[in-house]
């Protein structure tokens, strides 16, 4: 890595986003392999010497218009910007198996190991399930629903344990000061030693939360110039806002009301129906539909445990003028759900 190359990559994702876990992928791969020995000119010669000649195959493609795969790329915009879109994964690609073909040939014990330590597995929690997860260094993870965690089978070999998450997990990670856990999510890394805290970082959620029951942990987020980072300390919660890539800290909040979730508990502080839509949602499997739209914006506080979807109703019916039915895994509600001045 230096100035230019950084800056290149950095550009490249602002334009390809969705191809940020393939890089990620690649980096890792890059990363976890020691070259014990030089790699030998021959070899990187005769990698570039098959990325040129890749480069003038493709150039020689594109002057064929009557060839139907052809027909196809064509039909994309045409240009500089197509003509890199198309490539740069093609090339990419290349040098990634140069690299590794020519790494096999240098240390094959060593490529095998690699190639065990990158293995990664993934669990996947669907609406209306949760799961909890032993990762191999005895770090405790319980994933909340609709929620995706990927991580390496074997930390070892590593310099960090690293995972990835989508949606809502509470760590309870297993310390070592020698390798640090870094939870990936959002645009933010999150770095440990040893701790527990709650991240609710769903795709559809403008704001990722990092709630911090005990330890320490270093939160950073990459802004287009600059690198913004903060520090954790117990009962402290920051929120990072995806649209402005800021960081901002809530001091003593109760974490209880941010992690009960994982013991059956639903804990609802002073937070806007919306909020309150997407949990219930998520926690049993249902769409819900509101006649008023702008009583997504009342807000309530509650506690539930071990409430079916139903009872849990009931009680906003009970509490507020509204009426509500289920039909098959769609909830249809009704009235108003709090007073509110109509600003029209």
């Amino acid at each position: 890595p230096n100035e230019e190359r950084n800056h290149y990559w950095k550009t490249f994702l602002l334009h390809y986003p969705l191809q940020q876990k393939k890089v990620e992928e690649a980096t890792e791969f890059l990363l976890a392999m020691k070259f014990e020995r030089a790699v030998p000119e021959s070899l990187v010669q005769r990698i570039k010497f098959n990325f040129n000649a890749a480069i003038d195959q493709f150039e020689a493609a594109q002057k064929q218009p009557d060839h139907a795969a052809i027909h196809e790329i064509t039909r994309k915009p045409s240009g500089k910007s197509a003509f890199f879109k198309i490539l740069y994964p093609v090339a990419a690609s290349l040098l990634l198996v140069g690299l590794f073909i020519g790494y096999l040939v240098i240390q094959k014990d060593s490529a095998r190991n690699v190639l065990q330590a990158l293995t990664f597995e993934e669990q996947k929690t669907p609406k209306g399930k949760q799961r909890h997860i032993i990762l191999e260094d005895g770090t405790n993870v319980w994933l909340n629903a609709n929620s995706e965690l990927k991580y390496a089978k074997n930390f070892s070999g590593k310099k960090n344990r690293e995972v990835y998450l989508e949606g809502e997990a509470f760590f309870d990670v297993s310390e070592n000061k020698e390798k640090p856990f870094i939870v990936h999510t959002s645009g933010l890394a999150i770095k440990v030693l040893g701790t527990a805290f709650n991240v609710r970082s769903y795709s559809n959620d403008h704001v990722v939360e990092t709630t911090l029951v005990r330890g320490k942990v270093s939160i950073a987020s990459a802004a287009e110039d600059s690198i913004h980072q903060v520090t954790l300390l117990p009962n402290q919660q920051a929120l990072f806002s995806k649209d402005s890539k800021t960081i901002e800290l809530e001091e003593a909040v109760n974490t209880e009301n941010y992690i009960a979730w994982k013991d059956g508990w639903m804990i609802f502080d002073d937070k806007p129906f919306s909020y309150i839509k997407e949990t219930l949602e998520r926690w049993y499997n249902v769409t819900i539909v509101l006649e008023d739209e702008n009583s997504l914006t009342c807000a309530f506080s509650a506690r539930f445990k071990d409430k079916t979807l139903q009872e849990v109703l009931e009680i906003f019916k009970n509490t507020e003028s509204i009426n509500y039915r289920i039909d098959g895994d769609q909830v249809l509600i009704d009235g108003k759900l709090c007073e509110y001045e109509n600003s029209n």
